[in-house]
């Protein structure tokens, strides 16, 4: 491999654009110089470089023994003096000798040379019967091409060697007519003597006979030569020597003329100039249309052809139509215009015949043809086209155009000017080849520049020749410094020899090697690429090369590894939420805050999910955590944990010296924020004590702290543990805090239920101030009595009903909307200056007392001050109550406790029989429907209103409504039914 591995780095720049070598560089001129019987033979540095196949009829050896052969070995001296001095810088030199044993003679003096017109002094040829002409002429560079040919015909020349002379007077009348002339022209001397000198001159001739003859009237000899006409039509081209001839006053009495037949040399070097011209325009084509475009325009301009065209496949698929003309006059432009149009079926007609036999065709009079051979017949008369030729562009796909040319009069087959087009026919197949390689090359290098995936290139050492552009951004490294590296600068040391070993045995074996690789950046960050490695191989199948495509899946390996965590937690969660389906149904079922705690605990401990729990209240006033119940662990280790919460959570460390930040950090968090606290990896946590070592002691890997909220208020904490290393994800910790909520609001309930059941209450008075209540506030602003009809739970918090007296309904609404603390005000009944308000929100100590499981019997203010009174059970935990109200005011204080019977009246309904039927979504409509004066007639509330305070949808309240109507009818009904007994009815 030479070069750049895609050409040779010598040889002469061929007629396709590109290198070619010796041979093909000979094949080349052997197919010009065979259009002629002449020998040809090619000197460069004295030495034979090219020969065609006819010299050896006059030097009687083949062409493959000549090339590379000394002149001085093959010719005679003085052709070698001839070479030597047309090689310096001289003019063309003809050259004759008789070969050895013509004529009787071994020719070994035989050699005779002429000047530079191929004639001696007295005018007659050098060479004798039977002799070999060498014309010897300059070509490119130092390179000299001879041209040999015989001295005569059959053994005998003419005598006047082929040269036609011909005398004119002064007005160009020929006087003279040779024997020379008449055999080169046709014409016999009774024919031309008395004849104009333009009887020799084609229409077309570049120049006429005056213009020949103009310089040589100034008395100097003209030498010059041009395209003759013979008596059949033909033509032939000559070179023409001039000379006056004076009378005896030195004016100019007539002229001579000397005419030699160089049509053969003409031609030969026509093609020469042709092939260079079209070689040239090829090679600065951009395309095949421009490149077939120049083509016919460099080879009417250097042949006789007077138009040409092109024709390639239509769209349809099924005819050739007209791709591009050319046309050397303007008289042939009507020809080329009606041509465009044409179309012609593959196998009709001149292009469609060329097409399907991919074969020249010669048409000697297209204009005498009958429309079905030459479907253009009448046009080509009209301009007077007549010998045509058709000659297909081939390339290794087949014929892929037809070219066409014509000629401006009848000709048999000329096989020169087919040669001729066949090599430029030859020559367009290779452009269309080249430019498609060229297109498919650039396609190719344009995908791999702007591809997506890196892509380098590998010599078969490993050694990194190219990347593209992605590699470059993909790896970090520039391409200076990637290329005539290893690819070992990219290792991430993830992988093993023997993964490499298997690699190289791959592509060193052929074959296609894929897979997953680790690699590093150059910024030492390691990613994953899908790579694959192909063998590039040469003409004789070794490989050259090898090539690596890398897609890189780095994100990808990412999202699978989030995938396999985001299966392996939603099986965890599905664990988890089938753990908690019947902790929930327990705590639905718990009527004592003793069923709730084991329904919790005994629930969490049972699960697949967790190992143990506890649960605890807050005691607030303490500022400590006291543990209730628990499951899954020994009581020792409940009892001996020692749970002060004192400390900000938001500061250092607490009052005990507690590193914040540990575990108990997260009991302060827990019940401050009354939100989800979790250690996921209890073995890094920071130091939390003993309990942590004792916690890690049992097994347990991760903890999580679970207030039980109702409300704004923490009613407990409950603690679960986990095997589970990284348990209590974000979504783990929100299904616990709804658990906490559940918990909350089953110790609410069965609060409310142990006061509910029980004939004696515990009694607190709270006198709560003006700043705490907004109540109070507007009771004073407005010089008004205010007092509690009753509370009843909301979508956010709960909601009030307060009777007015002594004030406008509708401007004590507006004082309390205007409160910050307040989130709505509504007017439910007016009646002057008496009626009921709807407030929401507030941060009224009401809100406290009801979350905590007291009922609120008694709520009254004139304005400064308000009295709070309200009912608990006995084995509440009053103090926590007390210290729960006044932390949520700055103005609240307790003021009596009392225990006295409760009063209760006996109905034909039991509190129990309806808590059991209805639900608590039933419950809350049917008290929020009471107190809002819902069943008033006309009513106080709609139950829009209502729903909206629920943030539930209207149907939604109606049904409730009526399920729960419906539920306590059938009671009272069933009740009527049913005998006497000794149970306590009551109503609350």
């Amino acid at each position: 491999m030479t070069g750049n591995g895609s050409q040779p780095e010598t040889g002469e720049r061929g007629r396709q654009g590109y290198a070619v070598d010796a041979a093909s560089e000979r094949a080349t001129l052997d197919a010009v110089a065979s259009a002629t019987a002449a020998g040809v033979v090619v000197v460069e540095d004295e030495r034979i470089s090219f020969s065609n196949a006819s010299v050896e009829r006059y030097l009687g050896r083949e062409p493959g023994e000549l090339t590379g052969a000394s002149v001085g070995t093959v010719c005679p001296g003085r052709v070698v003096e001839a070479i030597a001095t047309v090689a310096d810088g001289g003019a063309e030199r003809t050259v004759a000798w008789r070969p050895p044993g013509a004529n009787g003679n071994d020719g070994a003096d035989a050699n005779t040379a002429a000047d530079g017109n191929g004639a001696d002094a007295d005018g007659t040829p050098g060479a004798v019967d039977g002799g070999v002409v060498a014309t010897v002429s300059p070509a490119d560079g130092e390179r000299v091409v001879v041209t040999l040919t015989r001295g005569g015909r059959g053994g005998e020349w003419p005598s006047d060697d082929g040269v036609a002379r011909v005398a004119l007077d002064a007005d160009a009348r020929i006087t003279d007519w040779s024997a020379g002339a008449e055999a080169l022209t046709g014409w016999s001397a009774a024919e031309a003597v008395g004849a104009d000198l333009s009887l020799l001159y084609p229409d077309d001739a570049v120049a006429d006979p005056e213009e020949t003859l103009a310089s040589a009237r100034n008395g100097e000899p003209v030498e010059t030569e041009g395209w003759r006409l013979r008596r059949d039509g033909s033509d032939f081209w000559a070179s023409v020597s001039v000379t006056p001839r004076r009378d005896a006053s030195g004016g100019i009495a007539g002229f001579d003329l000397r005419l030699r037949d160089r049509t053969d040399r003409k031609r030969l070097a026509d093609e020469r100039e042709l092939l260079a011209a079209v070689d040239h325009a090829i090679a600065d084509a951009d395309g095949f249309r421009e490149g077939v475009e120049t083509t016919l325009e460099a080879v009417c301009a250097h042949t006789r052809w007077a138009y040409g065209e092109a024709w390639v496949p239509a769209d349809d698929g099924d005819s050739l139509e007209h791709l591009v003309g050319h046309a050397e006059s303007e008289r042939l432009a009507p020809f080329l215009r009606a041509s465009r149009s044409v179309t012609f079926p593959f196998e009709a007609g001149l292009p469609g015949r060329v097409w399907a036999s991919a074969s020249s065709e010669w048409i000697p009079d297209a204009a005498a043809e009958s429309a079905s051979v030459f479907h253009r017949t009448a046009m080509a008369e009209e301009v007077g086209l007549q010998a045509a030729l058709g000659v297909p562009i081939e390339t290794e796909d087949g014929v892929v155009a037809v070219l066409t040319f014509f000629l401006r009069e009848r000709r048999a087959a000329d096989e020169e000017l087919v040669e001729a087009v066949t090599d430029v026919a030859a020559d367009l197949g290779a452009l269309m080849a080249r430019k498609r390689a060229e297109e498919d090359s650039r396609t190719f290098r344009k995908a791999v520049e702007q591809a997506g995936h890196s892509v380098y290139v590998t010599d078969t050492d490993g050694t990194i020749e190219y990347v593209n552009p992605t590699f470059e951004r993909v790896t970090g490294y520039p391409a200076a410094e990637a290329v005539g590296a290893d690819p070992s600068i990219l290792n991430s040391g993830e992988h093993d020899d023997g993964f490499f070993a298997d690699l190289w045995e791959t592509i060193l074996d052929g074959e296609v090697w894929t897979g997953e690789v680790y690699n590093r950046r150059r910024s030492g960050e390691v990613y994953v690429v899908n790579q694959t490695i192909a063998p590039i191989v040469d003409g004789s199948g070794d490989i050259e090369r090898f090539v690596a495509i890398n897609d890189e899946i780095t994100d990808q390996k990412r999202r699978e590894r989030e995938l396999r965590s985001q299966r392996d937690s939603l099986r965890r969660i599905k664990q988890i939420i089938e753990s908690l389906r019947p902790i929930n149904r327990e705590l639905a079922r718990a009527d004592t805050r003793e069923a709730v705690d084991r329904g919790a605990c005994e629930g969490l401990a049972a699960s697949e999910a967790y190992l143990a729990a506890w649960i605890g209240d807050y005691n607030a006033a303490a500022d400590e955590i006291a543990p209730r119940g628990w499951a899954g662990v020994e009581d020792d280790f409940v009892e001996g944990l020692d749970l002060g919460l004192g400390g900000d959570p938001d500061e250092g460390e607490g009052d005990a010296g507690v590193e914040t930040g540990g575990v108990d950090d997260l009991y302060r968090r827990a019940v401050a924020d009354g939100e989800v606290q979790a250690v996921r990896d209890l073995t890094t946590a920071p130091t939390g004590g003993p309990r942590r070592e004792r916690a890690l002691a049992h097994g347990f890997q991760s903890q999580a702290v679970v207030p039980a909220v109702y409300g704004e208020s923490v009613l407990g904490v409950l603690t679960v543990y986990s095997a589970r290393p990284d348990a209590f994800d974000e979504y783990e910790r929100g299904l616990l805090a709804e658990l906490g909520e559940r918990v909350g609001h089953a110790i609410n309930a069965a609060e409310n239920r142990q006061l509910l059941h029980t004939d004696t209450v515990v009694e607190l008075e709270f006198a709560v101030g003006a700043c705490d209540s907004p109540t109070a506030a507007v009771a004073g602003e407005l010089g008004c009595r205010l007092s509690l009809n009753g509370v009843a739970p909301a979508a956010t918090g709960h909601v009030a009903y307060v009777a007015v007296d002594g004030a406008r309904p509708e401007a004590v609404a507006e004082a309390l909307a205007e409160r910050d603390d307040v989130t709505g005000a509504r007017v439910v009944e007016a009646h002057g200056e008496t009626g009921v308000v709807e407030v929401t929100g507030g941060a009224d100590p009401v809100a406290a007392l009801v979350e905590h499981g007291a009922t609120v019997r008694a709520f009254g203010t004139t304005g400064e001050v308000a009295t709070v009174r309200c009912e608990i059970a006995p084995r509440s935990d009053v103090e926590t109550l007390i210290t729960a109200v006044e932390a949520a005011g700055e103005d609240t204080v307790f003021t009596a406790k009392r225990t006295r019977d409760r009063n209760v009246r006996t109905v034909e309904l039991t509190r129990t029989a309806v808590e059991e039927q209805l639900t608590d979504r039933q419950r809350e409509a049917l008290a929020l429907a009471y107190h809002a004066g819902f069943f008033a007639s006309p009513r106080h509330s709609t139950g829009e209103e209502l729903a909206d305070v629920l943030d539930i949808a209207s149907p939604t309240f109606y049904r409730h409504v009526r399920e729960g109507t419906r539920k306590v009818l059938e009671l009272l009904v069933d009740a009527e039914d049913a005998p006497p007994t000794d149970i306590t009815f009551s109503r609350h």
